[in-house]
């Protein structure tokens, strides 16, 4: 006899499932990660893709509220205070995406794996935040037919950097 889980776990269960039909952040990270999904992956790998694309839809979230925050904070700000918040944003952007490349799960055991997702989770969300911040200052800045290339430069480092995290985390310990 299957055994069924407890009232709050299949509440959460269920939740979740709800949360995933109208979050579209969870269908957009579900066609950037169709690849792997659809690779042929054992079912350990299939339940990491599922965690990260998780962990990117977390980030994702608090990335789209923190940005309306930097919209509504830069508002009325002159060119010259706006190259200053570009200026300075350059430094979390850089520190934190060289720093979350370098680190690989490669050289995590995999009893490890939980902590390795909370500091990738706080990794990409400083640089998602920050590389957001930079990209609205700077379009804030830039002519309206520059528009075009910025985002299509912001997407596809976004979407680049999920892949990456993703399929670098499926060689936990390989390193």
């Amino acid at each position: 006899m299957p055994v069924v889980g407890t009232g709050s776990s299949v509440c959460h269960a269920l939740s979740e499932t709800v949360l995933r039909r109208i979050d579209p952040f969870y269908h957009i990270l579900h066609l950037v990660l169709r690849g792997l999904l659809t690779s042929g992956l054992t079912k350990p790998e299939l339940a990491f893709v599922q965690d990260n694309l998780n962990k990117h839809r977390k980030v994702l979230w608090i990335d789209f509220f923190s940005t309306f925050g930097v919209l509504f904070g830069l508002r009325g700000a002159t060119a010259e205070e706006l190259g200053i918040v570009i200026t300075a944003l350059l430094a979390p952007v850089m520190v934190m995406g060289a720093a979350w490349f370098a680190i690989s799960f490669g050289g995590i055991p995999g009893k490890l794996i939980d902590t390795a997702m909370t500091v990738t989770f706080w990794m990409f969300t400083a640089f998602a935040v920050s590389f957001s911040a930079m990209a609205v200052a700077v379009m804030m800045v830039s002519p309206i037919p520059v528009w075009p290339a910025l985002v299509l430069i912001f997407g596809a480092a976004l979407v680049s950097c999920i892949l990456y995290d993703t399929m670098d985390g499926l060689k936990v310990g390989l390193d």
